[in-house]
């Protein structure tokens, strides 16, 4: 591979794992305006954030750190990010978090943590994405059902709790609204996969490998300020054939889950209902990704993680619900124990019949 080219690949792929750890929502303007409040109304559905939830864990490190997450119809299980379950000794589970205080806390152990086998830590591949079982399911709020679609081209809700900024400024997302959960609006313009494929087409000894992509979809979106300038994956295309479209934005609502938000909910609209399609996985820096296009001025700020023009990507839970299904399908101890017993019931039922020639 041409020397300039992996550096540069290599500069991106660390921003992407640096950024991973941290959690913000940058908005256009104050963030107390997208505050997260539960019974809120979107699309005329009340209360549908208010299966967003906060996640408070400590490492096996000792070290105190927050996710945020997706409670799923049924209220046993909540959906995150890989990197946010894969070591971690206890947790708790925030529901309603506004203020400062929750409706509701669950607890988790570790053992109740599944980390999706495929997952690597490389935070890009499509395999960045864990559920989590509660100790007990959660009735006083509605969870979410699942994409089953590919949403790359559609408008999303975001949501999730962390530290806030906004994109115009030039300083880092800070913990002074960390009492509230934030929301905003964004595009999935391209998967992980197109956007490498099309860069190697365009780019000799880009390196790409497709089964690096095989665990699953990642979307990836950027924060657009109305200016052809920051719409960075628009700029990137043009540079690189054209495969796939991406405009300047959803408007003022527009938001990026920026310096990660990890395992934040993102969710599209089908009508009648909000369905979680994708999971906060990953932030970069315009500035970082656009000089390996031969671009500049993607970035409204190369100070701020969150500032326009910046890029984030998102796990797509379309491309594992086999999975899901297969870890919250999985039946209750209690039902096994009633399974077992049911099966040597049955059992004894048999030898005595066949004992009495019936």
């Amino acid at each position: 591979m041409n020397q300039s080219i992996a550096v540069k690949r290599a500069a991106i792929a660390a921003a992407l794992m640096a950024a991973s750890a941290a959690q913000a929502v940058s908005n256009t303007t104050a963030p107390a305006d997208w505050r997260l409040v539960p019974g809120q109304t979107f699309n005329g559905v009340a209360g549908a954030l208010d299966g967003v939830v906060r996640l408070a864990y400590t490492t096996s490190a000792g070290d105190a750190l927050s996710c945020s997450g997706s409670l799923l119809a049924g209220g046993r299980f909540v959906v995150t990010a890989a990197h946010c379950a894969d070591d971690f000794k206890s947790m708790k589970v925030y529901v309603g978090w506004a203020g400062g205080s929750a409706s509701e806390v669950r607890d988790v152990t570790a053992a109740n943590a599944y980390v999706n086998p495929q997952w690597s830590g490389n935070v890009d591949s499509g395999a960045d994405i864990a559920i989590i079982k509660l100790d007990r399911a959660v009735t006083s709020v509605q969870g979410y059902h699942l994409s089953t679609t590919d949403d790359v081209g559609k408008n999303y809700l975001i949501a999730g709790y962390g530290r806030t900024g906004r994109g115009d400024s030039a300083s880092e997302p800070n913990g002074k609204d960390v009492l509230w959960g934030h929301y905003g609006y964004n595009t999935w313009d391209v998967d992980s996969d197109t956007f490498n494929r099309k860069s190697g087409e365009a780019i000799p000894d880009w390196g790409y490998d497709p089964n690096y992509y095989a665990p699953g979809a990642t979307y990836m979106s950027d924060y657009d300020d109305g200016s052809a300038a920051h719409n960075t994956l628009g700029r990137i295309a043009g540079a690189t054939g054209d495969g796939w479209a991406s405009g300047t934005g959803v408007g003022a609502g527009e938001a990026l889950a920026a310096a990660g938000d990890s395992g934040a909910g993102e969710f599209v609209w089908n009508g009648k209902e909000w369905l979680l399609s994708g999971i906060h996985s990953w932030d970069m820096q315009g500035g970082f990704a656009c000089p390996a296009y031969g671009l500049a001025g993607c970035d409204a700020s190369d100070t701020n993680s969150a500032s326009f023009g910046d890029v984030s990507g998102a796990t797509a839970t379309f491309s594992h619900l086999a999975w899901i299904r297969s870890v919250t399908a999985v039946p209750e101890p209690a039902s096994y124990g009633m399974l077992l017993a049911g099966l040597a019931l049955m059992g004894g039922v048999a030898r005595r019949r066949n004992k009495n020639g019936k």
